[in-house]
């Protein structure tokens, strides 16, 4: 499935670059070489109406650009199967040309307040258009950005080693599924051909995710552990036990780290058991109500998996490299939302 995705979407975003490459290219060549006339908005005997008409392109411009790319980089798209240089060379000609047109916006042709009606309510539609895009997606970088203060997070190491990828993360719906266990995370592992998979994406080993260890995010106590359940059978998600083969570590004050969809009979650790930070507590499978592997963490309340009274808490951690978008930066005590690809020892693979 994620192949299919993989081979469609890389070509339709290669398709769309290049077009807005050509009318960029085109608008520079009217600027300079076709030398059309142009009026700045605030001249005088521009017309109030255009005046306004071009402000509002102007505003609404960098807001719709902003919220496309938000929209379909974190929201939207399952950002691994695309390939990186693909998505880069995309949002670095989608802001040139949201850049360009909204300098564009500043001026009109002069001849446009006595050209065709055609042609006058093109540039109203325009600008109606993006205006509309701009109230639509804009709001949704609010709605879904802001996340839990510190003070108010459990502050973990991150429980992984070399590059994932969070599926469903943050504090909103919109970017996390987990609408019962809220500020849960779905970790991806990323291989050296950035990519979550490869071969033929037909068994679990196909995924790099699959025999990871897992370790420790902090010293604790173990609680509770199941690793009996089947953990090696791909596409067939067991609804019964969502979580399949998990270890709850109590982590003091009252918080509990609980992982998910481990490995069948490699839990490394057992009930009762007091481990230290770093240590290995099992290997991601593909247990539990899951279509491939992945693990699944999340901070609760309880120091079992019983679903009953459970509460789930929003949680960071400490240090890590995170690349949201385009940028890798090194950050502290950050949070996580869908597609931010992380690095836990400070070297970019």
């Amino acid at each position: 499935m994620f192949k299919q995705g993989e081979i469609i979407l890389n070509p339709i975003l290669l398709t769309l670059t290049l077009l807005f490459f050509i009318f960029i290219s085109l608008r520079i060549r009217g600027i300079f070489f076709k030398k059309k006339s142009r009026a700045p908005v605030w001249k005088s005997d521009i017309g109030l109406t255009y005046r306004i008409s071009g402000i509002f392109k102007a505003i609404s411009l960098p807001l719709m650009a902003a919220g496309i790319i938000y929209c379909l980089f974190i929201i939207l798209i399952f950002t691994a199967v695309l390939h990186a240089y693909v998505k880069t060379l995309f949002i670095v000609v989608f802001i040139t040309w949201a850049i360009l047109e909204t300098c564009m916006s500043l001026s009109v042709p002069e001849n446009l307040p006595k050209a065709s009606l055609f042609r006058r309510i093109i540039h109203f539609l325009t600008v109606l258009i993006c205006l509309a895009i701009a109230v639509l997606l804009f709001p949704k970088i609010i709605q879904t950005y802001p996340f839990p203060k510190t003070a108010d997070c459990v502050l973990l190491d991150l429980p992984v080693h070399g590059e994932w990828l969070a599926g469903h993360a943050g504090a909103t719906t919109l970017t996390n599924a987990h609408s019962k266990n809220r500020y849960a995370i779905d970790c991806l592992k990323i291989g050296p051909d950035g990519r979550f998979f490869k071969e033929a994406e037909e068994e679990v080993a196909d995924f790099y995710s699959y025999g990871e260890p897992v370790y420790a995010p902090a010293a604790g106590r173990i609680t509770e552990v199941v690793d009996s359940l089947t953990s090696d059978v791909f596409g067939e998600p067991d609804t019964e036990n969502p979580g399949g083969n998990y270890v709850i570590l109590d982590i003091g004050s009252g918080y509990y780290f609980y992982v998910a969809h481990l490995m069948k009979d490699d839990i490394a650790v057992e009930e009762g058991q007091i481990v230290n930070k770093g240590d290995i507590l099992g290997y991601v499978g593909n247990s539990g109500n899951t279509s491939f592997p992945h693990l699944h963490i999340h901070v609760q309340n309880k120091p079992t998996a019983d679903p009953e009274g459970r509460i789930t808490y929003p949680f960071r951690f400490h240090k890590m490299k995170r690349k949201r978008l385009i940028f890798w930066r090194e950050v502290s005590n950050a949070a996580l939302i869908r597609n931010d690809r992380i690095i836990n020892n400070g070297e970019i693979e």
